[in-house]
């Protein structure tokens, strides 16, 4: 196990070493965002604007990921418990 998680760990090393030179630094989408998020999404907040009004459905994605991987987690850890206690008595 350990040596998978190693060569995972490589893996994402040297992906990141190769293409980080490739990853192209634009300023266009963040002067929008900063000029025009508040006047489309009409909100206070150009936090709040880009969140809900641009990137909702992405958001939403990245909750739904995030709630199944913490049930899971309680569940493999509430499963874990109940098997140990199987296994002293």
């Amino acid at each position: 196990m350990k040596i998978i998680g190693l060569l995972l760990v490589i893996l994402f090393s040297l992906i990141l070493f190769l293409c980080i030179g490739e990853v192209p630094f634009e300023k266009r989408v963040s002067t929008f965002y900063l000029k025009d998020a508040s006047k489309t999404i009409k909100t206070a907040n150009v936090v709040t604007a880009i969140v809900w009004g641009y990137r909702g459905y992405d958001t939403l994605g990245e909750e739904t990921i995030l709630f199944t991987a913490t049930v899971a987690v309680v569940a493999l850890m509430i499963g874990g418990t109940k098997n140990a206690r199987k296994n002293n008595e």
